[in-house]
């Protein structure tokens, strides 16, 4: 009787109402509460109805009612995977692999869960093991991208669509990895089959369009993004750039349409506004461009005048230059960033020991500090409509050399960021290698009115990650060092990391 009503419960929890399921489990887990079957299938159930926790919960007690079944730390790790909890499915697919070697999808999920935890060495490791998986394959592809091995990278991307042809990500990966070593003809006719066969494809059909958008034919482009960005809910990364290749397009008025009806569908994203500012400056619509920019409120200088542990600011500073000079991330015009002439440096954050470490606690407190400001303001400004509750801290260095520039930018979708000098070699009362905000980038038009802010040695500038910002053009024979931070929104923002 038990079984036959675990197997109709079964059936009901993996068909289309799994929520008809209730209460059977129910009845088999007040029967058997520890059944690691009835257990399992309560975490289906909860997997499928959205409760992810509830599935974690689950999972997690039918693991602890076998701890030998490879299946329910497997089951573990997948529900922990869609939480985003990296390192915990980490744990559980390890545990799994030690009670069934070699099992291929859980090296695929284990190598996937490596890729999103910064450990792509590792990954391909692991995933080297899974043999003809077409997952494993797959995530292999995307591990060997993120080491730069691209021509790997398309080898493996092929080898699972030879054991599983038509796959949509995979295919998508693939002409992303094709794109990139400039066989654009190929990568653009995979993504055409596949924007073909399913039109609404938000991927496919974004990837696409920025394929037709580099090569300047934006009417393709928005002909390609926009009955995408209608059938998908509003979907944010086709909506952004849907909005700049309007603004490209010259189509000004309809981009700033389309962004305030991202900024309407979710507040708290500020990459729209950035989009409309410039859409803004395009339509020469000053007052409201000056408004939205709101330096007056959102832009703050802080002059540091002490670091707890360092006798002076002279000393702190010297300390700073050193560390980061000697950063062994360092790297020199960092692919898909906009440093030019210069070397940048990956996160700085794990740094928590002498002047690195404590500029990090100086910049977490002054973020702290004015989040907590703008916080207690009245919310009639979108940027105030999208304050965080919770956050961390990405901080990462630059060297600039002569000539060298960091182009128009944003750091959206973080929500604030801000600037440290630890020195600054110009004359302090010119433009020289100053901090510009308001400057538009040449694609989308270029202007804007430019508020200079002059560095100086112990400087601090905090401003919204919103803002067009870019360091202005210096000459001589001085480097000029600086660490930019953000504070990012959990589950929005994306900490700096170099490719």
């Amino acid at each position: 009787m038990w079984g036959e009503l675990l197997n109709k419960a079964a059936r009901l929890a993996q068909g289309p109402d799994p929520a008809a399921a209730h209460g059977m489990i129910a009845r088999l887990l007040e029967e058997r509460p520890l059944d690691g079957n009835a257990l399992t299938l309560a975490g289906i159930v909860a997997q499928r109805t959205g409760d992810n926790e509830g599935a974690i919960v689950s999972f997690s007690r039918a693991v602890s009612s076998d701890p030998g079944n490879p299946a329910y730390h497997q089951n573990l790790g997948v529900a922990l995977k869609r939480q985003g909890r990296f390192e915990a499915a980490c744990a559980s697919f390890d545990a799994a692999l030690q009670l069934r070697p070699g099992h291929p999808a859980t090296l695929a999920n284990l190598g996937s869960c490596l890729i999103e935890s910064g450990r792509a060495k590792e990954a391909v490791n692991v995933l080297s093991q899974a043999g003809d998986h077409a997952d494993a394959l797959a995530n292999l592809g995307i591990a060997l991208g993120e080491l730069g091995r691209t021509d790997d990278a398309i080898a493996s991307y092929r080898h699972s669509l030879a054991q599983r042809p038509g796959h949509v990500d995979t295919m998508i990966n693939l002409s992303d990895a094709l794109t990139h070593i400039g066989q654009i003809a190929e990568a653009e006719g995979l993504l055409a089959a596949i924007v073909r066969d399913h039109p609404q494809h938000p991927r496919a059909a974004n990837q696409l369009a920025l394929l037709q958008e580099k090569r300047g034919d934006f009417d393709k482009a928005l002909a390609i993004l926009r009955p995408a960005f209608d059938a998908d809910g509003l979907n944010h990364v086709l909506g952004v750039n849907l909005a700049r290749t309007l603004i490209r397009a010259d189509r000004a008025q309809e981009a700033v349409a389309i962004c305030d009806r991202l900024m309407a569908a979710r507040p708290g994203m500020t990459t729209p506004l950035a989009l409309k500012i410039a859409a803004l400056t395009r339509l020469k619509d000053a007052e409201e461009r000056t408004r939205l920019m709101a330096l007056d409120r959102f832009v703050t200088i802080h002059d540091i005048d002490a670091v707890p542990g360092y006798a002076d600011m002279d000393s702190f500073n010297r300390a700073l230059v050193a560390e980061i000079a000697a950063h062994p991330s360092l790297t020199f015009e960092p692919e898909g960033l906009v440093t030019k002439k210069g070397r940048q440096s990956d996160d700085l954050m794990p740094d928590r020991t002498g002047a690195i470490g404590a500029l990090v606690g100086l910049v977490t407190q002054r973020l702290t500090q004015e989040r907590d400001r703008l916080a207690a303001l009245p919310r009639d400004h979108p940027f105030l409509e999208a304050v965080p509750d919770k956050w961390s801290v990405t901080m990462w260095g630059t060297i600039l050399r002569a000539g060298g520039e960091v182009a128009p930018h944003i750091h959206a979708p973080n929500w604030l960021s801000g600037v440290y000098y630890p020195g600054f070699p110009f004359d302090t009362e010119g433009d020289e290698g100053a901090f510009g905000i308001g400057m538009i980038p040449s694609e989308l038009g270029g202007g804007g009115d430019v508020t200079v802010i002059r560095p100086r040695p112990g400087r601090m500038i905090l401003f919204p990650s919103f803002l067009w910002h870019a360091t202005l053009a210096f000459g001589g024979n001085s480097e000029r060092i600086s660490f930019a931070f953000d504070l990012v929104p959990e589950g929005v923002g994306r900490p700096h990391r170099l490719k």
